[in-house]
């Protein structure tokens, strides 16, 4: 097939039909594959929740031995409770006591412990008074063993791996079936009803494509819902079975309930441990002896029940005592919650993609078709390119600051970023060189090609030198696709166009940086880094190819429309009336611009993953997280184009950026406060970028110098975006509080954009809005 096929012809249709077919696809198999890694990963957390409840029924007598003065090797008795557990739950395949030096004691089965793989601790929730690992092969639970003068030993339930599997695949295997038949529904219409999609594309396409999702998402919810709702009542007859064996011990020492002292602390101190409880009561006779109800007020909320007859009495009467655990039915809401941010931005990623594809594949037009239409498409084949930029960059952009500080405690994830972003800066340099000399094909080619295997060999390799030289790598290719894709915008659209050039590019660089946060976060919390780093390898190999087959060349324009040579092209215009003048535009990159590039990179890259992994966030909700900022970056290119030369623009987003940071310095405890501050920061960053691109596109018309600003101003940010980790990272450290350090920077650019008001405040004669 010939490329001229590939780019006007039958061939582009098929490549078009196959590419839409291929983001379908993917889109909707990352709904299924997002409702199991949340299955998997909410159905075991109510495992191990009812594994503790379970251990607690032998660590009771265990204690009970110990606090009388006897060593925990001379207790009697193991085998049996040990035993009955294992008979009462076929998923747990051992119980073990070790004492405090790691020796094995006691294990049910008998035998010697089997060496286990390197083990991983589960971060633990608010209020978990036990302890998880897990390895390769299973899970082990440990509660903790004490007498009266601290703790001598644990207890250690032993759970596999594919028992969860097992639980999760059974529950979801109709979600399968179902995305086979939403697959089948939308390639016949993709390539059966082309005609009628074709004339209105984004229309007809998103109509069966968020059908499509939004079914796959209704039955992925429902198979949630009643896998946790069957991890509930497990968990909650483990909890109402580790409470009445205790009280029970009571009544084989021959007293009743009236001789029971503290039974409400107790209730407390299990619902204080267990935040799912709604109620715990003791009822004798139907009258209610003494309860614990965290639904008080809740009216209308349905609940979980199980109840059990005690071997208490209560009075004289010996009247029968019964203990009934609700658990309220918001734990199940808040649980399904849980996964709809995921689905949100995996929707608003896939969205972007696809009218990414629809405008990427649209056929060129023949030579002398005229320079309008030219330019029109060349921007929509230039936009799949900045967005796989963008999105290259944010694939790893939510776990590897994590990864390389475990890698190299107290400095690993700061040398990485600015491995990547120093080297991003120098690619800038050849970029320039290139574009001058009419060689961008080739120079895109050979960046993506230097990214490409970078990202391979990172997917083979867990060592830090190793990385700090891939990743700069990567650094290097990502800033020469961005600085190449820059200059070929401006060398293939005429002189004298409005402003905001360069805007649908920015549009399509952030709506890449969004997806691949969320979609990178969201492979690397269930499959690991690796798997990222190969998928980030073949779609750099993609762009590869796009660039190579579907970029037009430049030669296709029509020169008629502009008599300038390609070289001269790159030559900025005379300026705008309004426009800004060098030392204006030089003061508002050196104390707005530079400000803010420096808190991107400090805050963004750097302290905001680690300090969202020390509260216990999983790597899928960290990549959440990070894409509010990419979201709010997104709004101000709504802005109306008259408003892009505009201080106005430049002192909001001064005072936005400032703000944010201040409230999550203040209130960045606070989930809500947090959400709202970071997409306030994304948006207060987006609005300081317009007037600067916009400024870049218009550049004054003062020789080499004025060029020379215009030039050096995206490597400014990317030298900004080095040196921010440096900086934070010599008044920081991950094991410390980062609150003040949002409330530092926000000061320090508040300061700095007071600074620059005051210098270019308004004089008689003078307006304050340019452009």
């Amino acid at each position: 097939m010939s490329v001229h096929s590939l780019r006007h012809g039958r061939g582009l249709r098929r490549a078009r039909l196959g590419a839409l077919l291929l983001v379908l696809a993917a889109s909707l198999g990352g709904v299924v594959a997002l409702g199991l890694g949340e299955a998997w990963r909410g159905d075991a957390r109510l495992q191990f929740e009812r594994l503790a409840a379970q251990g607690a029924i032998l660590q009771g007598p265990v204690e009970m031995f110990l606090r009388v003065g006897m060593t925990l090797e001379q207790f009697t008795g193991f085998t049996q409770l040990a035993r009955t557990l294992r008979e009462a739950d076929p998923t747990l395949e051992a119980v073990r006591v070790l004492d405090d030096q790691g020796r094995l004691l006691f294990s049910e089965p008998p035998g010697p412990e089997v060496p286990a793989p390197a083990a991983r601790r589960v971060p633990p929730l608010p209020h978990q008074r036990f302890a998880v690992t897990e390895d390769a092969r299973c899970f082990r639970v440990s509660l903790p063993l004490s007498d009266r003068f601290g703790e001598v030993g644990r207890l250690e339930l032993v759970m596999s791996r594919e028992a969860v599997s097992q639980r999760v695949l059974r529950r979801c295997q109709p979600l399968f079936t179902l995305l086979g038949g939403c697959l089948l529904f939308l390639g016949a219409f993709v390539a059966g009803a082309q005609r009628l999609w074709m004339r209105r594309p984004r229309r007809w396409l998103g109509a069966a494509f968020s059908l499509g999702f939004l079914g796959l998402t209704v039955a992925t919810s429902l198979a949630l819902a009643e896998l946790y709702s069957d991890g509930l009542h497990q968990r909650t007859s483990s909890l109402a079975h580790s409470l009445a064996r205790r009280l029970n011990e009571a009544a084989r020492l021959g007293l009743t309930l009236s001789h029971l002292r503290g039974l409400d602390t107790l209730l407390e101190e299990y619902q204080r441990t267990n935040a799912d409880l709604g109620s715990l009561a003791l009822i004798a006779d139907e009258r209610v002896l003494v309860q614990v109800d965290a639904g008080a007020g809740r009216t209308g909320d349905e609940r979980f029940e199980y109840t059990i007859d005690l071997e208490l009495t209560e009075g004289p009467w010996n009247l029968p005592v019964r203990l009934e655990v609700e658990a309220a039915k918001g734990a199940l809401q808040a649980r399904l919650w849980r996964a709809v941010p995921g689905f949100l931005f995996l929707f608003a990623a896939s969205s972007l993609l696809g009218l990414l594809v629809l405008g990427a594949l649209a056929p060129l037009p023949r030579r002398g078709a005229g320079s309008r239409v030219f330019e029109q498409r060349t921007v929509g084949r230039l936009q799949p390119l900045a967005f796989l930029g963008g999105f290259l960059e944010g694939l790893p952009f939510a776990f590897l600051p994590v990864a390389a500080e475990a890698l190299f405690p107290g400095g690993g994830a700061a040398l990485l970023a600015v491995a990547f972003h120093g080297a991003c800066a120098l690619a800038f340099v050849p970029s320039g060189h290139y574009a001058r000399q009419g060689q961008l094909g080739r120079w895109l080619v050979v960046a993506l090609g230097v990214s490409t295997a970078a990202f391979a060999l990172m997917a083979f390799t867990s060592d830090l030198r190793a990385w700090l030289v891939l990743r700069g790598l990567c650094g290097f290719g990502l800033g020469a696709l961005a600085a190449g894709t820059r200059a070929y915008l401006l060398a293939a659209l005429p002189l004298g166009q409005p402003p905001r050039r360069l805007a649908r590019l920015t549009l399509a660089r952030g709506g890449g940086l969004l997806a691949g946060t969320v979609l990178g976060a969201l492979v690397a919390a269930h499959l690991g880094p690796s798997p990222v780093f190969l998928f980030a390898a073949l779609c750099g190999l993609g762009a590869l190819a796009y660039s190579r087959l579907w970029l037009p060349p430049l030669e296709a324009r029509d020169r008629s429309a502009g008599p300038r040579a390609f070289r001269a092209s790159l030559t900025p215009p005379l300026p705008a009336p309004g426009a800004w003048s060098p030392r204006e535009h030089r003061g508002a990159l050196l104390f707005v611009g530079l400000p803010s590039w420096l808190a991107r990179g400090g805050v963004l890259g750097l302290v905001v993953p680690l300090w969202l992994v020390s509260e216990g966030k999983d790597t899928d909700r960290i990549g959440q997280w990070l894409a509010l900022v990419a979201l709010g970056a997104l709004l101000p290119l709504a802005l109306p184009a008259g408003l892009d030369g505009s201080r106005r623009l430049l002192q909001g987003g001064v005072l936005g950026t400032g703000l944010s940071l201040l409230a999550l310095s203040a209130f960045g405890t606070l989930e809500p406060v947090r959400a709202l501050a970071l997409c306030l920061l994304g948006m207060s960053l987006g609005l300081l970028h317009v007037p600067l691109d916009h400024h870049l596109e218009n550049p004054p018309a003062q020789g080499v110098r004025g060029r020379s600003w215009a030039t050096i101003a995206p490597l400014l940010g990317a030298l900004g975006q080095c040196v921010g980790p440096l900086l934070v990272s010599a008044f920081w450290r991950p094991t410390e509080d980062p609150l003040p350090v949002f409330g530092g920077l926000g000061v320090g650019v508040l300061l700095l954009g007071a600074a620059h008001s005051w210098m270019t405040r308004a004089t008689p004669g003078r307006e304050v809005r340019h452009a």
